[in-house]
């Protein structure tokens, strides 16, 4: 946590370990492509701000998702 901003800031350890262990070059393609936003750079080190991160994912948690009506209909004699 960052002591003047009260915001939790991540190292790219933790999030390599955030996102299931990927290697931190993952984490810059993602960054580099916009799917993560850009870190904080501290010192030559990179840091992501949790609570930025929390609310890019919820966002974009559904986006992956077929609406309701897309949804194959898997009943017994739909044709």
């Amino acid at each position: 946590m960052n002591a003047r901003s009260g915001k939790r800031l991540l190292p790219i350890r933790a999030m390599c370990a955030r996102y299931g262990d990927v290697a931190d070059k993952t984490i810059d393609r993602w960054t580099a492509a916009g799917i993560l936003p850009p870190p904080l750079v501290i010192n030559k080190r990179r840091y992501w701000d949790e609570e930025e991160l929390e609310q890019r994912e919820r966002t974009h948690m559904g986006r992956n998702r077929p609406a309701r009506g897309d949804m194959p209909d898997n009943t017994p004699g739909a044709a």
